[in-house]
């Protein structure tokens, strides 16, 4: 595939976007290019998951990842995240690895479902690290930075969440709760130039402000609320719970827990060199990311990626620079060759 052909790839993918759980469309046109190109692909892989395998030796394997589903937005869904331009990279990595055919082994998971942060479990319970599994695994995510540029947190990454659940309340008792978990939160996503700046700035500074955080939000239903805690580090989510149940009770339920993805400082330092990637010292604290089930099974890192100043994950005007499509390809290929050489 060429440039333009990744391009016009990520525009099929963004016209006609799928949320989690629904990715069968986009699947099917990543496992397409992928046996084109000769790879050993195998579909269905937890929901609509894709797994791609090019084997050009005996060795250890590489891994990479990249995400498949859209934003859920009331009436449908959109591409407000930039999965769409993930998985044009990964298409383009994959595709630029089987025509040079470098020594070793690579493994490409095309993950559903990391939105609802359900898809990494769902993979790799159905077994998509075993046939090959990756002594190293990587990522890369939409970021405003510049375009084609690269950011990495060495022994940072996203923080986990909690997602708990309370029924039963009374009006007076619900807004009592939704009060106690808009006060947990520390930080608040930035709203300003000024307030981005800061954050970018907070991000690069060691044990600075984002040394630990908390941000939570809630909302109501009927005689319920529902709602999620992202903190960092891990430790905190134990006093954090004690704090919910000593007001909620029996009543509270936690449904799930994510963990946190924390990046092999090894691993990322090793992926700044290559890259020229700028040095984050804390956790991105808005986003969560199911990319550290991953992380459990191999160490690695993911790499904010720069796709222009109106590539604010999930923010209604997400428009990314698609020439950063081609230079995310050029790096991220040759940053897997150069670790794929090295193990």
């Amino acid at each position: 595939m060429s440039d333009d052909d990744l391009i016009e790839l990520r525009r099929e993918i963004h016209r006609h976007p799928e949320p989690a759980g629904q990715e069968r469309r986009t699947a099917a046109l990543v496992a397409a290019a992928l046996r084109e190109a000769g790879l050993e692909v195998r579909t269905g892989v937890g929901g609509h998951g894709v797994v791609a395998i090019l084997d050009a030796g005996d060795g250890p394997a590489i891994g990479y990842r990249a995400d498949l589903d859209a934003v859920a937005v009331p009436g449908g869904a959109d591409h407000l995240c930039g999965h769409d331009v993930h998985t044009a990279i990964g298409v383009g990595v994959a595709r630029a690895l089987a025509r040079e055919r470098p020594p070793g082994r690579a493994v490409f998971f095309f993950q559903p479902a990391e939105e609802t942060c359900e898809g990494a479990r769902a993979m790799i319970a159905d077994g998509a690290m075993d046939p090959v599994p990756p002594r190293e695994v990587y990522a890369l995510h939409c970021a405003p930075l510049p375009t084609g540029t690269f950011a990495v947190a060495p022994g940072f990454g996203h923080p986990g969440q909690d997602v708990f659940r309370i029924e039963g309340l009374s009006p007076a008792a619900a807004r009592r709760f939704e009060a106690l978990v808009a006060d947990l939160s520390t930080v608040t996503p930035p709203a300003t130039p000024e307030e981005m700046a800061q954050l970018e700035a907070d991000l690069q500074t060691p044990d600075g402000p984002l040394a630990t955080f908390v941000y939570a939000q809630v909302h109501r239903e009927h005689d319920a609320v529902q709602g999620w805690v992202r903190a960092w580090p891990d430790s905190r989510y134990d006093d954090i719970r004690a704090l919910l149940r000593a007001e909620a009770g029996s009543r509270l339920r936690f449904l799930d827990h994510h963990p946190s993805s924390v990046n092999s400082p090894e691993h990322a330092r090793a992926g700044a060199r290559h890259l020229d990637a700028l040095l984050l010292h804390a956790s991105y604290p808005f986003n969560g990311e199911d990319f550290g089930l991953f992380l459990e099974r191999a160490p690695g890192a993911m790499f904010f990626f720069g796709v222009g100043e109106q590539g604010v994950p999930h923010d209604p005007d997400f428009v990314p620079d698609e020439r950063a499509i081609a230079l995310g390809v050029e790096a991220m290929a040759g940053f897997l060759r150069a670790r794929g050489e090295a193990l």
